[in-house]
C-alpha cells in the first residue's frame, strides 16, 4: 500500500491512485460521461476565481466548524456518494464512513453502493446519509425508502439528474462492460492491465473477483447470482423522473430531503416548493454529460433563487481547500467531496481517505488564515473575485 502520508496535495493521492488501479478502471473515473470535459471543466473553473485578502486581522485559527440540519460538524465539507467505489478498493463504502466518522463529517452512501446501508449506519451511526435513486418499480423505490428509515438514516438525498443511462467514450470505444463482460479482442489489453497493476489485481482476486451490489441483493428475483443483481439494478436504474415523483417521495420519507443535481434557478425553486430541505448544486461530478456548465457556474444564480429559503450545498470538481472557500463565497453552505476522497481510498485504504481530508482541511486553514477571514462563516462575494470579470454580486 502506498505511503499516502506523504502526499501533500490531492493530486499527489491521484497519481499514487491512478499508478495503482488498472486503466480500465481509472479511465472511466477521470473522463465520467462523453469525451470527458464534464469533470475537466468542473476542475478547471475554479482557476477563473481569485480572492481578496483583508490585511491586519488577528487570527489564531480560522473557524471551520459548520452547523447543518441542527447538527454541527468539524469541517465545511463532507464526503459525496460514489457508486461502484468498491472496484477502486474494496470495502470502500466502509473506509469513506469510517474516515467521516473520524474526522466528525458527513458521507453520504450511493444508491449504488456495494455495503448495505445497515452496514454503514452501524459504522458511522451519526455521520451516514444515503442517497436514492429512484427505481422503475415504484414499490422497490418504496422499499429503499424504508429501509434508510429503519437502519436509522436520517437525511435523505435524492439524486435527479439520471433520466438515462450516460455513456463514456472511451468504454464505448474499448468495449468493456465490467463486471459483466470483456470482448475477446480486448482479452491481451485486460490480461496486460492486471499483470501491470499487480497491488489491485491481486485484491480482486483475493475477494474473489468484482464485489456484489449487496445493497440491491434484496430486490432482485431470489436466488440471483452476483451478476444478475447487477442486472438487475441496471434494469432498475436509471428511471425516469418527474416533479409528482419527487412529490411522492416526500410524502413517503419523515427526515431531511436533499435534491442533488440541480443546475438551474427554476427547478431550484420548484424543488424547495415541493419541500426540499436542502439543494444540492451539481452535475454530477461531470459523470452525465459533458456539454453542461460546470457546477461551479451554476451556484451563484440558485444561491440567488433560494439561498434564503434553505442550504445550498455544492458538489462539484473540488481538489484544495480553496476551492471550498470559493465555493462558500459563491453562496453554498456546504460542500461535498467526490473524487478527492476516492483517490485517497484507491491510494491507501482509509488512510488515504483521511489524508485527504487532512489535506483539504490544512489547505483551507492556510488559506482563510493568509486572508484574513476568520471563520467560514463569514465568506461572501466581498471575498472573491473573478477574474477579468466585475465581482460576483449575490443578492
Amino acid at each position: 500500500m502506498a505511503n499516502v502520508s506523504r502526499a501533500v496535495t490531492i493530486d499527489d493521492l491521484r497519481a499514487l491512485a491512478l499508478r495503482r488501479l488498472p486503466e480500465f478502471v481509472s479511465q472511466p473515473m477521470e473522463t465520467g460521461s462523453g469525451n470527458g470535459n464534464g469533470p475537466r471543466r468542473n476542475v478547471e473553473r475554479f482557476k477563473d476565481y481569485l480572492f481578496r485578502p483583508q490585511s491586519l486581522v488577528d487570527i489564531a485559527e480560522p473557524a471551520h466548524a459548520v452547523t447543518v440540519f441542527g447538527r454541527a460538524y468539524s469541517q465545511p465539507f463532507g464526503i459525496s456518494a460514489i457508486g461502484y467505489a468498491d472496484y477502486f478498493r474494496r470495502h470502500a463504502d466502509t473506509l469513506f464512513a469510517q474516515a467521516a466518522a473520524a474526522a466528525d463529517i458527513p458521507f453520504i452512501l450511493s444508491g449504488g453502493s456495494i455495503a448495505p446501508v445497515e452496514k454503514i449506519a452501524r459504522t458511522a451511526p451519526s455521520h451516514s446519509w444515503f442517497q436514492l435513486y429512484s427505481a422503475r418499480d415504484t414499490s422497490v423505490t418504496q422499499r429503499i425508502i424504508d429501509r434508510a428509515r429503519d437502519a436509522g438514516i436520517q437525511v435523505l438525498v435524492l439524486t435527479v439528474d439520471v433520466p438515462v443511462m450516460p455513456q463514456n467514450d472511451w468504454l464505448m470505444r474499448s468495449g468493456l462492460r465490467l463486471p459483466a463482460s470483456v470482448p475477446i479482442r480486448s482479452l491481451p489489453y485486460v490480461l496486460w492491465q492486471l499483470l501491470t497493476h499487480p497491488g489491485w489485481t491481486c485484491e480482486l482476486i483475493a475477494a474473489g473477483g468484482f464485489p456484489t451490489l449487496e445493497s440491491w441483493s434484496a430486490y432482485a428475483p431470489k436466488g440471483s447470482n452476483s451478476a444478475e443483481i447487477h442486472q438487475y439494478y441496471r434494469s432498475q436504474v436509471p428511471a425516469p423522473q418527474t416533479w409528482s415523483q419527487l412529490e411522492h417521495i416526500r410524502r413517503s420519507w419523515s427526515g431531511k430531503l436533499v435534491i442533488k443535481g440541480l443546475l438551474s434557478a427554476q427547478d431550484a425553486v420548484r424543488a424547495v416548493d415541493l419541500g426540499a430541505d436542502a439543494i444540492t448544486v451539481s452535475n454530477h461530478g461531470g459523470n452525465r454529460l459533458d456539454c453542461v456548465p460546470a457546477a461551479l457556474d451554476a451556484l451563484p444564480a440558485v444561491h440567488a433563487a433560494v439561498g434564503g429559503r434553505l442550504p445550498v450545498f455544492f458538489d462539484g470538481g473540488i481538489r484544495r481547500g480553496p476551492d471550498i472557500l470559493a465555493a462558500y463565497c459563491l453562496g453554498a453552505s456546504f460542500c461535498f467531496i467526490g473524487r478527492a476522497a476516492l483517490y485517497g481510498a484507491a491510494a491507501g485504504g482509509v488512510a488515504g481517505v483521511s489524508r485527504a481530508i487532512e489535506i483539504l482541511q490544512r489547505e483551507l486553514n492556510q488559506t482563510m488564515a493568509m486572508l484574513g477571514l476568520p471563520s467560514i462563516a463569514r465568506a461572501g462575494p466581498d471575498w472573491i473575485t473573478q477574474t477579468g470579470r466585475v465581482p460576483p454580486r449575490q443578492t
